[in-house]
C-alpha cells in the first residue's frame, strides 16, 4: 500500500474538489480505491445506458481541469471526470467501451481495512478534518456507500487500474492525458 502522506494528499485532493463532503463520502472513497468500479461492471447494456444518460446532463459549469483522479495511494485505482471527457471532445462510445473492457479489480476487504485504520489514524493526529469518532463508527458498507447530500454534484466512473498497459494506451487513443 502507498504511505500515508499519499493517502493524506488524496484526500486533501477531494476535500478541495468537494469541500462540504462528509465522513461517508470519504468512506465511499476509500472503498472505491479498494474495490474499484467493478458493481458497475456487471451488465454492459444497464452500464452505458446509465452512462449516456449521466452524459447527457452533464453542466458546463461542472467541468474541472482534471479528468483522471487517483484515489488510491498506489497510484492504479482512478476516477474519470466525465464533464471535462466531455469538454475535450471524448465520445461517450470510445469512452464506454475503454472503461467496459477494462480488467476487474477484484478488490479485497483487508484492502478496505488497511486504507480506512490509516483514515481514522490521520483523523486522529488531526492531519484531517474529519472526527475521527465519527470515521470509527462508519460500519463497513455491504454495498458502495452513495455520495453525501453535501458532497455536491460530480459525474465521474472508475478506472480499475491504471497501470494496466492495455487500459493506459486506450485511454491515451482517446487523448487523455495521466500521469506516468
Amino acid at each position: 500500500m502507498g504511505d500515508t502522506r499519499t493517502l493524506e494528499a488524496i484526500l486533501d485532493y477531494e476535500r478541495a474538489r468537494h469541500p462540504e463532503m462528509t465522513a461517508r463520502d470519504v468512506q465511499k472513497l476509500i472503498y472505491q480505491s479498494a474495490f474499484g468500479g467493478d458493481h458497475l461492471l456487471t451488465d454492459r447494456g444497464r452500464f452505458e445506458t446509465a452512462l449516456r444518460q449521466e452524459w447527457a446532463c452533464l453542466l458546463a459549469e461542472t467541468v474541472d481541469a482534471s479528468i483522471l483522479q487517483s484515489i488510491d495511494p498506489e497510484g492504479r485505482v482512478a476516477r474519470i471526470h466525465l464533464a471535462p471527457c466531455a469538454a475535450a471532445g471524448v465520445r461517450i462510445e470510445d469512452l464506454a467501451d475503454v472503461l467496459w473492457s477494462q480488467p476487474r479489480r477484484d478488490g479485497a476487504r483487508s484492502t478496505f481495512d488497511r486504507r480506512w485504520e490509516e483514515v481514522v489514524r490521520l483523523a486522529r493526529a488531526g492531519r484531517i478534518p474529519f472526527a475521527a469518532d465519527a470515521l470509527s463508527r462508519l460500519a463497513f458498507p455491504e454495498d458502495l456507500p452513495h455520495h453525501s447530500d453535501a458532497y455536491g454534484r460530480t459525474s465521474y466512473r472508475i478506472v480499475n487500474d491504471l497501470s494496466d498497459a492495455a487500459t493506459r494506451a486506450r485511454l491515451a487513443e482517446l487523448g487523455l492525458p495521466f500521469d506516468s
